[in-house]
């Protein structure tokens, strides 16, 4: 898979495409707003890392000025942290946001994500009138916020991504929690109830399949 990275500083986007590349990765690399429009116009890439604070033309515009013409995914690295830029930098077309200083792991996980959605044709992550912002964990729809768990957005996401197939425990105990233990099926159970509670009280959207798990539908 091909990235571009956008990062200004020269140490940091060495290590980040070092890492990438030792990930199996092809990367290729632009230092500021400019030099990352001039190289997105003429490669197709599976996902761009983009730097918030960008010289030439910040990466809110760059992000702009992309999804004018593509839904490549976009996660926005930056060292802001404060939800209103945040939801900045998603209103300009991002589709993830990660903090600087970040874990390289966190980094190739999410790029994984992104891409995974991308190709499951998701423009965007919905859950009925909601817009689903996993990294915030957060629905939105208008000025209301419905606010998330970690896990329970981990599973919501989960469900959404795999919707009319029925997920099992296990299944989110390995994508979710990162654990096969079936001590924590039960545990399983509880944010599944808890989501509900927030968002899904009818049952309309999450079911159950008795013995099988669980069934996203819209």
């Amino acid at each position: 898979m091909k990235l571009l990275l956008v990062e200004d500083e020269d140490e940091l986007r060495f290590l980040v495409k070092r890492f990438l590349e030792k990930n199996s990765f092809v990367v290729d690399e632009a230092a500021d707003g400019q030099e990352a429009l001039d190289r997105y116009r003429g490669i197709e890439y599976d996902c761009i890392l983009l730097d918030l604070n960008l010289p030439v033309i910040d990466g809110i515009e760059v992000a702009k000025r992309i999804r004018k013409e593509s839904s490549v995914p976009i996660i926005m690295l930056t060292a802001r942290s404060q939800v209103y830029n945040k939801l900045e930098g998603f209103d300009s077309g991002a589709d993830d946001y990660l903090t600087k200083p970040f874990d390289m792991k966190e980094l190739v996980a999410r790029v994984n994500a992104v891409i995974r959605r991308s190709q499951n044709s998701y423009e965007k992550l919905l859950f009925g009138d909601y817009e689903v912002l996993p990294n915030l964990n957060v629905l939105r729809k208008g000025d209301e916020q419905i606010e998330l768990s970690n896990k329970e957005m981990g599973v919501l996401e989960y469900l959404i991504m795999n919707k009319d197939k029925i997920v099992s425990s296990e299944e989110l105990l390995e994508h979710v929690w990162d654990t096969e233990v079936d001590m924590f099926t039960e545990t399983v159970k509880t944010h599944i109830k808890t989501l509900r509670q927030k968002i899904d009280p009818k049952k309309k959207h999450i079911k159950n399949v008795r013995g099988k798990g669980y069934l996203y539908i819209d």
